[in-house]
């Protein structure tokens, strides 16, 4: 079968077609008998899903079916109450933990652990001899 061909035969089932492609279509089904009995098959499941259609739904279904997804209450959002139970119990630990670094740093500062003074101000006794043993002039 032609793609062209059936690309018509579907069109056609859908709209009207030009004069040339109506001519086209008429002559392909009648020198193809796969193609009439492919026709035969759509246009006996396109009666099918309208039978069915038909008896599936009552009158207005679309205006109940919307006016019960209106008239439902909203759903929370969980995502934002965990995010702020995160938030809630991340401030409390940050807290905890900047005021724990300041009372080490500060136990450090005091007994002089953090920054001893002679490893900064460090100078040796071989090191103030040698200063003392260049000569300036």
């Amino acid at each position: 079968m032609e793609k062209r061909v059936l690309k018509l035969l579907y069109r056609s089932l859908d709209s009207a077609l030009k004069e040339k492609d109506r001519r086209r279509l008429d002559r392909a089904l009648a020198e193809s008998k796969e193609l009439r009995q492919h026709k035969a098959e759509i246009l006996s499941l396109r009666q099918a899903v309208t039978r069915g259609a038909v008896h599936s739904f009552r009158p207005q279904f679309e205006d109940r079916v919307m006016n019960r997804i209106r008239s439902a209450p909203a759903v929370p959002n969980r995502l934002e109450a965990l995010m702020e139970s995160y938030r809630w119990v991340f401030g409390r630990l940050a807290a905890v933990t900047v005021l724990i670094l300041i009372v080490l740093v500060a136990t450090l500062l005091v007994q002089d652990g953090l920054f001893p003074k002679d490893a900064i101000f460090y100078v040796s006794d071989t090191t103030i001899s040698r200063i003392l043993q260049v000569p300036v002039f």
